[in-house]
């Protein structure tokens, strides 16, 4: 959700300096990913099983009395104690997969009920890939053009 970096975290005067989440074209599209410096953007890449957060610029070699803190929203563990029952889905699209199928056995069972799985359905399947998407910022410019100027 939000990262800032940490600075003389074992001193009276430490400081946090605010980062910038960037989404997957911008840190491609940077030049020197191994450049050092104070880290002032992330990029936070979600898979099945992990996250992945990636800082830019590489924090230099005196980052030893610095920190990022991070601040994300957690799920709740299994409730089986081996923890090996996992879904082959990201968690975020669990609520859609519920009410997907809700929405496809309403179908055979409960014709009456289609419309309203239906809605609900659409509904989670929005907020999943909202979820996906950047929160980075894009404009976008129209390009004038003059014909036979």
């Amino acid at each position: 959700m939000e990262a800032t970096f940490r600075q003389n975290r074992t001193q009276t005067t430490q400081s946090d300096a605010a980062m910038t989440k960037i989404d997957r074209s911008t840190y491609s599209s940077l030049s020197g990913k191994l450049s050092k410096g104070t880290p002032s953007q992330y990029f936070v890449q979600r898979f099945i099983d992990k996250t992945t957060v990636t800082v830019y610029p590489c924090p230099d070699s005196t980052a030893a009395s610095k920190d990022m803190h991070i601040f994300f929203v957690k799920r709740i563990q299994d409730v089986d104690s081996t923890y090996t029952d996992a879904t082959d889905i990201p968690y975020r699209f669990v609520p859609c997969m519920v009410s997907g199928l809700a929405f496809y056995l309403a179908q055979k069972y409960a014709p009456d009920r289609i419309q309203p799985m239906k809605l609900y359905y659409e509904d989670e399947l929005a907020r999943a890939l909202a979820e996906d998407g950047s929160s980075s910022s894009t404009i976008i410019t129209p390009k004038t053009y003059y014909p036979g100027v």
